[in-house]
């Protein structure tokens, strides 16, 4: 052990591999080709969803989201983009190969338990199960937006064809859902190739997530450490929540983190192609998710880093990479904002103007401050001789600030209190709710930003954010003082992510929701130096390989243990038999209109799974029932109500002594909603949902059924 370096280089651009940790190589090429698959799968699979996904996007776009176009096309770009994937390592990552495998198997693992405890959320109350009716839409129909067919119902004062998450647009008679639209357009292909695929493929989409980031950890300590940071994650709440629902999240995280990882072996391999398939990686996080274009900041500094360090003899050269980089970044940013203007909520894009506003500032100061210091470069010694005067003091004045940082970021809830100003009325509803729920005291403008590092803590536990934070102060001192330009993109991204999320969450502030914030880019990024921390204190000595596992030991068992109270608890089912239920009751020829809280969380899920024309009214009149009723006769459509209480049905449209029957009653399980601790219990809500006929004169009399209920309660 005393040939081991005692200066610590886990997280330099070239970490070497010990002796005894190199592989034995299988006999035979086979046992080659699989060793080369193994360690490139971690890259290819990111490669190979971003290609897909693009294809789709664009064929969504252009209204021909086909299984037999998407299919056959998206594979031929997922293949387009694989090629840039080599199976064959410039130089050698630490560790043994074979742990590659492990990695996969864990993966796979993690795929087979999360799609078992996949969620049922359908019924509209947030973004997953927005995402999820959307994608359900897709697998019937080849385009966005929505059509309604309000001339079904009529103009009738009261109606409403809008819904939580889908809002009206530019296109008359059409609604638009709020969001990018990839993810619905993945679970759509989920939905084309098998009935139960759609609620499932976040899972595996998940787990696709933790194998990049394994395939990016390993590039910055030996593959047992990335290993542990994989198990980390995939055992945390967070990760098993938003992969068992469908969260934009996860892709999201493949994206960027698999990106980064194809960055990293670009660099390595001073390869052109390899930096333009990294900005495609990277740049397809925006397809997913309108935030992805904040993570992207990261990529015109990096650009300009490149230009300004290179020697002149090097120029020519780092501009053709740093073009293919920009190039492969805008291909699918352009489409992501073509398809966010023309098939998303014009509703949602106002309501993020701000951002959208801040975002662009940001990138036209570091590109053009870029340029300047890239011309000052090329042309003067004013960079080089600043790097000389601050080369001494600069690294470990860097690495203070992170901790100084986190350190004040830790302590806010002794000084300060996180309010919403301009709170809206049913989020300070909610949180008020929470509150009582909670025993906390009432405040429905709180954000509890003062409590972001707690709520890491929480979920990883004090060591993990501890050993996190250190990693992160070793890496900015290392970037500072090598100026290694294979640090600067992880670390610019996972800081700025992390100054602005930890400081503003700009989230409703219940968990596990609020996590969501942190899981594409914070969380990895500190479970990232987490790892590297590990590495470097394996290297030093035996006893600091024994502290090493016994602190990786420690990262895995808190978020493991706070798991194993929810693990196998499903989220929101039994909602896809429920809606399957009503759709079963339903004729071909019906029309239904959805009443009480139905009336916001439930159109389009009706609209998805049933197949037909679907209005809202919140609280009917017989009037409006009988005008409505005319009008749907007239198209030949049978007028329903939908409804959770036989009290919503209007007075005076009751049948005299009509017995109503439930044609479902449901026991809905979910997580329960905290504000002041970690996500631990769960419970359930009763639901009974009830069927009317509505006559020509406006009565609402019961369905005419021939099955019997779905009774689950």
């Amino acid at each position: 052990m005393s040939s081991r370096p005692r200066t610590p280089a886990a997280l330099s651009s070239t970490p070497s591999p010990e002796p005894a940790s190199l592989p034995r190589p299988l006999p035979g090429s086979a046992g080659r080709l699989t060793l080369g698959l193994l360690e490139a799968l971690p890259l290819l699979l990111p490669a190979l969803f971003a290609g897909f996904s693009l294809v789709a996007m664009v064929l969504l776009h252009l209204g021909l989201y086909r299984p037999a176009l998407v299919l056959p096309l998206g594979l031929i770009g997922a293949a387009a983009a694989g090629l840039g994937v080599g199976l064959v390592r410039p130089e050698p990552l630490a560790g043994n190969r074979l742990l590659d495998g492990a990695a996969v198997l864990v993966t796979l693992g993690f795929a087979a338990l999360n799609v078992r405890y996949s969620a049922q959320n359908i019924s509209v109350f947030r973004d997953p199960a927005a995402y999820a009716v959307t994608g359900q839409w897709l697998v019937h129909h080849g385009s966005l937006p929505i059509p309604v067919e309000a001339e079904v119902f009529g103009a009738v004062p009261g109606v409403s064809f809008y819904s939580a998450a889908f809002d009206p647009g530019p296109a008359a008679g059409f609604i638009y859902p709020q969001y990018g639209n990839l993810l619905p357009g993945l679970l759509a292909v989920a939905g084309w190739l098998y009935s139960d695929g759609l609620l499932k493929l976040n899972a595996m989409i998940g787990s696709a997530a933790l194998l990049g980031f394994y395939g990016l950890v390993r590039q910055y300590t030996a593959r047992v450490w990335a290993l542990v940071a994989v198990i980390v994650l995939g055992v945390s709440l967070p990760q098993l929540h938003f992969s068992r629902n469908s969260y934009s999240e996860p892709v999201t995280m493949l994206f960027l983190v698999g990106g980064l990882a194809l960055l990293r072996e670009a660099q390595r391999r001073g390869s052109t192609r390899g930096y333009g398939l990294a900005g495609l990686v990277l740049g397809s996080a925006a397809l997913a998710r309108i935030d992805g274009l904040y993570f992207l900041l990261t990529v015109p500094l990096l650009a300009a880093a490149t230009l300004a360090i290179a020697s002149p003899e090097r120029r020519r050269d780092a501009t053709r990479k740093v073009t293919a980089l920009l190039l492969g970044v805008a291909v699918p940013l352009v489409v992501a904002m073509v398809n966010l203007a023309d098939l998303s909520s014009p509703l949602y894009l106002d309501n993020l103007g701000s951002e959208l506003a801040m975002i662009a500032a940001a990138a036209v100061a570091i590109t053009v401050v870029g340029a300047v210091a890239v011309v000052l470069a090329w042309r003067t010694r004013l960079l080089h001789r600043l790097a000389a005067a601050t080369g001494r003091w600069l690294p470990g004045v860097g690495a203070a600030a992170v901790m100084v940082l986190a350190a004040v970021a830790a302590s806010r809830p002794l000084w300060y209190v996180g309010r919403i100003p301009d709170a809206p009325e049913p989020q300070i509803h909610y949180i008020t709710f929470l509150q009582k729920a909670n025993g906390l005291p009432l405040d429905g403008t709180r954000s509890y930003a003062e409590q972001t590092m707690l709520w890491f803590s929480w979920y990883y536990g004090p060591v993990t954010v501890a050993l996190g934070v250190l990693g992160v102060a070793f890496g900015v001192h290392r970037l500072l003082r090598r100026g290694d330009l294979r640090l600067l993109a992880p670390l610019a991204m996972f800081l700025s992510a992390a100054l602005l999320y930890i400081t503003v969450p700009s989230i409703v502030p219940d968990q596990i929701w609020a996590m969501r914030r942190y899981l594409p880019v914070v969380i990895p990024g500190l479970l990232l130096a987490a790892a590297a921390v590990l590495g470097l204190l394996a290297r030093r000595s035996r006893t600091g390989m024994a502290a090493a596992a016994l602190l990786a030991g420690i990262m895995i068992l808190i978020p493991a243990m706070l798991s194993s109270r929810l693990v196998t608890v499903r989220d929101l089912v039994p909602q896809l038999p429920e809606v399957l239920n009503l759709c079963d009751n339903l004729p071909a020829d019906a029309a239904l209109l959805t009443t009480g809280s139905l009336a916001v969380t439930y159109p389009q899920t009706a609209r998805s799974y049933c197949q037909v024309p679907v209005a809202a009214v919140r609280q009917p009149t017989r009037a409006q029932l009988k005008q409505i009723q005319a009008t749907a006769q007239a198209h030949d459509r049978r007028l329903y109500l939908l409804f959770t209480d036989p009290d919503e049905v209007p007075r005076g449209s009751a049948s005299a002594g009509a017995a109503w029957q439930q044609i479902s009653c449901v026991l809905i399980s979910h997580w329960n909603a905290t504000l002041n601790k970690a996500v631990a219990d769960h419970g359930f809500d009763k639901r009974m949902l009830y069927l009317g006929e509505i006559t020509p004169e406006g009565m609402v009399t019961p369905a005419p059924s021939s099955r019997p209920p779905l009774w689950a309660c």
